[in-house]
């Protein structure tokens, strides 16, 4: 008997259905577990033995598991821990592997509807739970618009032909820094514009178009406009579908704001980020639907597996009553944090440096670290 799930499974015991009683194993080496791996409500005990343990000292490492209804078991490709899960199995444990371990992790979507069937058009929320990437997709009549796809592009073209629609245009709200984007490549593919800010494009060796004042989609004309909001990068763009949902990129986050200090200006790019977020943002409605690109933890979904926000209650959050108050709030967190090493290579790659594919899964290990909370150490 084949005593595994596949990734779609285990992300649903993540979010919530695994029941009580059960355990997530990392088989992997510590160093590697303590940087990256999953988590969510659904399975609240992690423990971390290796494979190399179990080799090594077999009794030893079973006494380092913990007792558990059931145990499921992950490590780097699906390998090492199918064979910790048959020990664990032979000494009647009820142990279940993780198939294709954090490399599917990792590629892994999850895709949900955020409004109802009685709306002109779509917004899809796609979920990359590994790095807490958010991306949509905005459909009418058969188009669609995404944004800030990921780099694995199958999901997308995948999500597109399941349910009958054209890729008309891709967009970026951000030049990021934190994963590889694959709007780029995803237009190509479907023949269809790829936009992002001037402000972000300098030094670009992609085909691209300029941010446009506002998208159209389908014969119904759903209307997405294009704000700018400079903070987190000059060029960041948040994106107003019908009035109702503001794609917010890394402007506004599930608790916090984009940090301003990617560009290394961060007194100056924080003044912008002020303005962006009372002059711009500040005018519209509060009880508007704030769609992120980034979550910061499982914590942060909703039953669903969806990640929203309301706009009125972001903004009370991000303290901008007072501008030298914020101003000196954000200085003074971003005084106690560092951008990971890694963000200026990613930004390269993202302006269409070339990279291979070992190094892209290097480049995106971890969470991301884009949000300046008020928990920022």
């Amino acid at each position: 008997m084949n005593h595994s799930i596949d990734i779609a499974h285990f992300d649903r015991l993540l979010q919530g259905n695994a029941g009580p009683g059960t355990v997530l194993l990392d088989a992997r080496d510590a160093e590697d577990s303590q940087q990256w791996h999953p988590e969510g409500p659904g399975i609240p005990t992690f423990a971390n033995v290796s494979y190399s343990e179990f080799v090594e000292d077999e009794n030893g490492a079973l006494s380092r598991v913990p007792e558990a209804d059931s145990i499921y078991v992950i490590c780097a490709r699906g390998r090492s821990s199918q064979y910790v899960t048959g020990v664990l199995r032979q000494r009647g444990r009820n142990a279940i592997n993780v198939d294709g371990g954090m490399l599917a992790w990792a590629a892994h979507h999850r895709i949900v509807r955020l409004n109802g069937s009685e709306d002109a058009f779509a917004i899809y929320q796609v979920v990359r739970p590994a790095k807490g990437c958010l991306s949509y997709v905005v459909a009418s009549d058969g188009e669609a618009l995404v944004v800030d796809a990921t780099r694995y592009g199958d999901a997308y073209r995948e999500f597109a032909v399941r349910n009958g629609l054209r890729i008309g245009a891709t967009a970026d709200t951000h030049l990021h820094a934190d994963h590889l984007s694959g709007s780029s490549a995803l237009s190509q593919d479907a023949g269809a514009g790829y936009h992002l800010a001037d402000e972000d494009a300098q030094g670009s060796a992609l085909s691209r178009d300029p941010m446009p004042k506002q998208f159209e989609i389908g014969s119904a004309k759903i209307r997405v406009l294009t704000l700018p909001v400079p903070g987190h990068t000059l060029g960041s763009t948040a994106l107003l579908v019908n009035d109702r949902y503001l794609i917010s990129g890394d402007t506004l986050l599930p608790e916090g704001v984009g940090r301003p200090d990617l560009g290394n200006k961060a007194r100056e790019w924080t003044q912008f980020l002020y303005e962006s977020l009372s002059g711009v943002l500040g005018r519209l409605d509060p009880q508007t639907t704030v769609l992120p690109a980034h979550a910061a933890s499982a914590a942060q979904f909703d039953a669903r597996g969806a990640c929203e926000r309301t706009l009125g209650t972001l903004l009370a959050g991000a303290a901008i009553a007072d501008r030298d108050a914020f101003v000196e709030s954000v200085e003074q967190r971003v005084s106690r944090s560092s951008q990971p090493a890694a963000y200026a290579e990613i930004r390269k790659v993202n302006l269409g440096a070339p990279v291979s594919a070992e190094r892209a899964e290097e480049l995106e290990v971890g969470m991301n670290k884009c949000a300046l909370s008020s928990a920022t150490a």
